[in-house]
């Protein structure tokens, strides 16, 4: 059975090249606005989801935090699409959820790299539980907490935490995190990327200001 990928894009050129390109390996569901694509993902529920940016009614900003929220599409990996290409632009997505941001116009072959690349994190197997003082992951839920309050994260951001944590005290670089994270499409990420993400967590997570630190030209470390 192909994985089901939900489109949603109001632009209907755009909309069409992508349910040709990507039927040949996964099952396409298509919705033209955010309200359509969320009870898309409630009803349909996709492996993943890849959303446009600029759309009229909701944007695709508002639609993320959207999916993000509701209970039965939280976990679902969002990919983002947009011409706004910004660092700006891209932390405010991130922040909203997203997983991933893909800038247009975008090479269809690196799209399709992507959404492997994040159907493939979220089958892989766990490693062990991990717990480094007040952090807590419970790898095989994805849950993540610290001082015993939950807190919600993107994919992205769980798995940056889990490894940089798995591997506390030790510098990961920002190479291995690449590979790590984003495997087949490690070429096309950038080190803006990376920071986005860390960025996001320690606002989510004030204590991470203190546990994740940078290290100069490297990459990062978790200390306890």
């Amino acid at each position: 059975m192909k994985p089901r990928v939900l489109v949603i894009e109001d632009n209907p050129d755009t909309r069409r090249f992508l349910q040709v390109m990507l039927s040949r390996e996964f099952e396409v569901l298509i919705a033209e606005n955010g309200i359509e694509g969320i009870e898309h993902a409630k009803t349909y529920q996709p492996e993943i989801i890849v959303l446009d940016v600029v759309m009229p009614t909701m944007n695709g900003y508002d639609t993320c935090k959207a999916l993000k929220t509701e209970e039965k599409t939280k976990n679902i990996p969002v990919i983002f699409l947009s011409g706004k290409n910004t660092t700006a632009e891209i932390t405010y997505g991130i922040s909203q959820g997203a997983d991933d941001y893909l800038p247009k116009p975008f090479d269809h072959k690196e799209l399709l790299a992507r959404i492997k690349s994040h159907l493939a994190r979220a089958k892989a197997n766990p490693p062990p539980r991990v717990k480094v003082g007040l952090l807590d992951i419970d790898t095989a839920k994805r849950i993540a907490s610290y001082g015993g309050e939950a807190v919600v994260l993107t994919l992205t951001e769980y798995d940056i935490l889990r490894l940089l944590a798995s591997r506390f005290g030790v510098v990961v670089s920002r190479e291995e995190i690449m590979k790590e994270i984003w495997r087949d499409t490690a070429t096309q990420t950038t080190d803006r990327t990376i920071d986005v993400h860390i960025r996001s967590l320690r606002k989510k997570i004030p204590a991470m200001n203190n546990h994740i630190q940078s290290v100069y030209g490297v990459g990062y470390k978790y200390v306890p």
